[in-house]
């Protein structure tokens, strides 16, 4: 099986987008 995973769960997302906002801030990242 592959590492690369799709993510569905809304926490995992939740958390992700966190992580995003953490290193490039949201108008960056958008």
């Amino acid at each position: 099986m592959s590492k690369v995973t799709t993510i569905d769960h809304p926490l995992v997302q939740h958390k992700l987008s966190l992580l995003r906002d953490k290193d490039t801030g949201c108008k960056a990242f958008r």
